[in-house]
């Protein structure tokens, strides 16, 4: 934490039934990457700087026994966020117990709370105002409330949750872009988030669950990149090939007009890894949560954690994975 008398301190408290999905969520948030979790046992810690603020946020343990230990901290939080597994109907009763008990024991300072939907990508998840009712919102006068429905696998809601985050303690927006260039007949963005660089300099692309070798080739996005260097590519490609066996990429996908689904320029492949598409709205939501954890986009490219981000908590691209697609003995 840092000692500079001017950054406030903020307490946020994670909490909800085991299983909801909470550990998960701060994983994106406070450690750019998303992968399998053990049930939170007690009380774990994580930290979050923006700007003059620095956010203690605690991820509460969701088992029954555990449940008692967060209520000291209920008069301390200035947040609240109420984790529910949304597909998880049997247990709706005793969600709707245990918010009414946060409630009761946070009323004195009136602590604003997000309530999460999560795992909304599932087909079976209860509906939004289905879950209203069920938690008696509507009946919550004493203090500002909020409803998102949100994803760690579609990554739906999270941008959401951290602008709440945003608003309820510094009162602003977070101020985050994706690089990209608009034409008449593409939208350009930068960078492509399929590289994966090695230890020893080569770089390649994992688009497709395939993993070929690629050549590196900068065009200056901001300046140089356009229609006419996609007209060239294949031609590129072909000569990359011939040369050195490799497959050529400029470092950028392409949307067409029209569509939904971002492509490689050189391949025309639409971007996709293990069954997820990479659409326009999950590249951007995936750049917007790399930099939340820190990550500069456009200098200091964290690639390996937005290709986590992009697939998803189950299905991680790890080194003895990348060593398997590669047949190389572990």
């Amino acid at each position: 934490m840092s000692k500079d008398r001017n950054v406030k301190t903020k307490v946020v408290l994670f909490c909800g039934l085991s299983n909801a999905g909470k550990t998960t969520i701060l994983n994106i948030f406070t450690k750019g990457d998303v992968f399998k979790t053990a049930p939170t046992l007690g009380v774990s810690l994580s930290t979050m700087s923006v700007k003059d603020m620095n956010f203690r946020i605690f991820d509460l343990g969701g088992q029954e026994k555990f449940r008692e230990e967060i209520t000291p901290l209920l008069p301390f939080a200035d947040l609240i966020v109420f984790v529910v597994d949304s597909a998880n109907r049997k247990q709706m009763s005793e969600v709707s117990k245990e918010f009414k008990r946060i409630l009761s024991n946070s009323n004195k300072k009136l602590i604003p709370i997000c309530v999460l939907r999560h795992k909304s990508d599932l087909k079976h998840a209860i509906k939004e105002n289905t879950l209203i009712k069920k938690l008696g919102l509507k009946t919550v006068l004493n203090r500002n409330w909020n409803m998102l429905s949100t994803s760690a696998v579609t990554l739906n809601g999270l941008k959401d949750l951290y602008s709440w985050i945003l608003q309820e303690t510094i009162g602003e927006e977070p101020d985050f872009k994706v690089d990209k260039k608009i034409e008449e007949e593409f939208s350009f963005y930068y960078p492509c988030p399929m590289l994966k660089d090695m230890d020893n300099g080569s770089t390649f692309c994992m688009n497709k669950d395939e993993f070929i070798e690629t050549e590196l080739q900068s065009y200056g996005f901001e300046d140089e990149v356009s229609k006419m260097v996609v007209k060239v590519l294949p031609d590129l490609r072909k000569e990359s090939e011939a040369n050195s066996g490799k497959l050529i990429c400029p470092d950028f996908c392409i949307l067409k007009n029209g569509e939904k689904i971002i492509r490689c320029p050189v391949t025309n492949y639409r971007l996709q890894t293990r069954g997820i598409k990479v659409t326009q709205k999950r590249y951007e939501d995936a750049h917007f949560l790399s930099q939340i954890y820190g990550q500069k986009i456009g200098s200091e490219i964290c690639r390996e954690c937005i290709y986590k981000l992009i697939i998803s908590p189950d299905t991680i691209l790890s080194d003895e994975d990348i060593k398997s697609l590669k047949k190389i003995p572990i």
